[in-house]
C-alpha cells in the first residue's frame, strides 16, 4: 500500500494543471496509470482528500450496507462528490472548477502526506492547520500508540 509523507507546494500552470510530487506519484507505482480519486475533505477542514484507486476501493468496500439510512449522508458526501483525478505523463493533473473553489486553490497547491492518502490545501491554510496539528500532537503524544508488527510483536 502506497505511503504519502512529506510537504510540497507546486505552482498550477496556466491551464490549470498542476504536477503531483515526484514523491507522491512514486508511490503509486504501476497504478498511476489508473489515476487518483478525490473528494472534499471529510474531516471539514477546506482541504481535497485525495486516495489511490485501491485505497478509495477500500473506503467502498468498509461501508457494509451502502443504502443503510445511517450510510446516506456519508455515501453521498464520499463517493456523489468524489471525482476521479488523471495524470498526464509529466504527472500533472487538472483540478475540477468545483475542486478549486472549495479549498480557496488559486495559483499554488499545497500537497500533504497523511499516510495512506494526501491532501490538497491552499498553501497558507495547509501550513497553517499543519502547524496546529503538529502543537495539537506534542500535548497529546502520550496517547499514541504505533503497532510495529501485524503479528503481534512490539507496540509502544
Amino acid at each position: 500500500m502506497p505511503v504519502f509523507v512529506g510537504t510540497h507546494i507546486n505552482k498550477i500552470d496556466r491551464k490549470g494543471r498542476v504536477s503531483v510530487p515526484a514523491q507522491f506519484r512514486a508511490s503509486f507505482g504501476e497504478a498511476i496509470s489508473a489515476g487518483a480519486f478525490a473528494m472534499r475533505s471529510i474531516s471539514g477542514a477546506q482541504a481535497l482528500d485525495v486516495f489511490t484507486p485501491d485505497a478509495f476501493a477500500q473506503l467502498a468496500a468498509s461501508i457494509e450496507n451502502p443504502f443503510a439510512e445511517e450510510h446516506e449522508d456519508f455515501t453521498n458526501a464520499i463517493f456523489g462528490a468524489s471525482q476521479h483525478l488523471s495524470f498526464d505523463a509529466e504527472g500533472r493533473t487538472m483540478l475540477p472548477d468545483v475542486f478549486r473553489a472549495f479549498a480557496g486553490v488559486t495559483d499554488q497547491v499545497c500537497f500533504i502526506g497523511r499516510g495512506n492518502y494526501f491532501q490538497m490545501w491552499e498553501p497558507q491554510a495547509g501550513l497553517a492547520q499543519q502547524e496546529e496539528a503538529f502543537e495539537r500532537a506534542i500535548q497529546n503524544r502520550g496517547a499514541i500508540r504505533l503497532r510495529l508488527s501485524v503479528n503481534g510483536g512490539g507496540a509502544a
